[in-house]
């Protein structure tokens, strides 16, 4: 018999993905249960293909392994996908982490937990994909601020993904900002189809220097100034705000040009 009938024969030119060398030794040893291995092998496999961009690890979501074609072949439910995600997430070969208004699942490697880490990702449990959990929402979880989306997540739905360096200026904005008007600005931005970080950016320094077109300003209630129409807080929220930041929010940060964008990520 000649290896040309079977089946699963590789075809020609057949493309070869790289795999870590512990899902072909250690993980096989211990990994016993079928839809564990299955999804944590398929997994591997669609992030192999992903690409990695400014930084930013490739990831999948949950509903790209329900949706899979090959799982769907070879596990026997939708249920069985999310028991062996949860299995491989409390082994800790994957992770999973809130990101864009959805469950995102990583290679449990250095850059996707340095990744997770520096974009302050909302880390997802076993428990939070099992299969008696129900279809996770973003009001499920906690993004520090009820009712509101956090300054990353408004950046995956408004602009993509982005690097450490990126991460590091959204953070300094969200430090510096007030809530409302990161989202007012996002929001604005959208409006005006001009879906980069630079415009975001621009409206924010707007928002203090000159207000809203109405004469006012979105005040905020979780902790950082507030400013509302009269000048005397405006001039005063100025004041507050060269005190604690040792500049105006219009004037460049050090290292930046003066469009207030620093040589990090494109976006």
């Amino acid at each position: 018999m000649t290896l040309r009938g079977v089946k699963a024969a590789l075809p020609k030119g057949a493309r070869r993905l790289p795999v870590p060398a512990a899902a072909l030794g250690p993980w096989l040893a211990e990994i016993h249960d079928p839809a564990e291995l299955k999804v944590t092998l398929r997994t591997v496999a669609l992030l192999a293909e992903g690409i990695s961009r400014g930084g930013t690890p490739p990831s999948v979501t949950v509903e790209d392994l329900l949706d899979d074609s090959f799982l769907a072949q070879g596990v026997a439910s939708g249920a069985a996908v999310k028991a062996g995600l949860a299995g491989a997430l409390r082994r800790g070969t994957l992770i999973a982490a809130w990101a864009g208004g959805q469950a995102n699942i990583f290679l449990n490697d250095d850059a996707a937990r340095r990744y997770c880490a520096q974009a302050r990702l909302k880390p997802l449990s076993a428990e939070d994909i099992a299969p008696n959990r129900p279809e996770l929402a973003a009001g499920a979880v906690d993004s520090g601020r009820a009712g509101r989306a956090n300054i990353y997540a408004l950046y995956e739905q408004h602009i993509g993904t982005f690097g450490p360096s990126r991460a590091a200026e959204l953070q300094a904005a969200e430090e510096e900002y007030p809530a409302r008007w990161i989202e007012y600005a996002f929001a604005a931005a959208a409006e005006h189809n001009a879906r980069s970080w630079s415009y975001v950016a621009s409206i924010l320094r707007r928002l203090v220097r000159d207000g809203l077109p109405g004469g006012s300003i979105p005040s905020d209630d979780d902790g950082k100034p507030g400013i509302d129409s009269a000048a005397n807080r405006r001039a005063e929220y100025l004041e507050q705000h060269r005190r604690l930041f040792g500049r105006l929010p219009w004037e460049p940060r050090d290292g930046e040009s003066g469009d207030g964008v620093s040589g990090g990520d494109a976006g």
